[in-house]
């Protein structure tokens, strides 16, 4: 029945044709991104992950000995990418650890299963990996804690950088040295290069920059 003062409409079929199909893109694009949320995490997620992973490594009793030898600390947590031949069996959720035994002045690389919680594999690096944000953030506030130091960063100069580097003469070749820059307030000039040992907690050197 018609209702008195309104006309029936019809859509043209194409026009039929073309809502319902959008209405199913529509659907299908907000599964999609139900689907990549709950498959891809955060960042944030990811992070707090990674540094749960990165703590609870050093404390695995796989490597109680390597630990023995003095304090141990995650360099890095990345993904694991297994080469096409020679590579260990890990589960898919294995990861690839960077740790450096400051005890014995090296860093080893770990195959690690966090649901296992499994040391699969470790393998003595050669060279000297570059320094954590951990480490930096470390180095930053043991120059911020020394008197002189401090007194120029009031004044407005900033840190910049942290390189792993060998140490200064007459120092264990065995300690971990990060070296950092100081620049003027606005970065546009060297005022000093400083090496902190953290092995010792301490700076070791620091030269102005002519």
């Amino acid at each position: 029945m018609q209702v008195p003062g309104h006309t029936r409409f019809t859509l043209p079929l194409r026009w039929q044709r073309f809502l319902v199909i959008a209405g199913l893109l529509f659907f299908a694009i907000g599964a999609f991104a139900q689907t990549a949320a709950t498959s891809h995490p955060p960042l944030q997620q990811q992070e707090r992950e990674r540094d749960r992973i990165a703590r609870e490594v050093i404390e695995n009793p796989d490597l109680k000995p390597l630990a023995a030898q003095g304090p141990l600390r995650t360099i890095s947590v990345t993904s694991y990418a297994p080469p096409k031949k020679g590579a260990p069996a890990a589960g898919a959720d294995a990861v690839t650890i960077i740790i450096f035994s400051y005890g014995e002045g090296r860093a080893y690389r770990v195959l690690y299963e966090p649901i296992a919680k499994r040391v699969v594999s470790r393998e003595l690096l050669p060279g000297r990996p570059q320094p954590s944000v951990e480490e930096r953030k470390e180095v930053y506030s043991l120059i911020r804690a020394d008197v002189a130091h401090a007194k120029l960063l009031t004044a407005g100069d900033v840190l910049e950088g942290g390189f792993a580097v060998d140490g200064p003469p007459g120092i264990s070749e065995r300690d971990r040295f990060v070296q950092v820059l100081m620049l003027s307030p606005d970065r546009q000039n060297f005022v000093r290069i400083v090496t902190v040992d953290l092995t010792a907690r301490k700076i070791v050197s620091s030269v102005p920059k002519e």
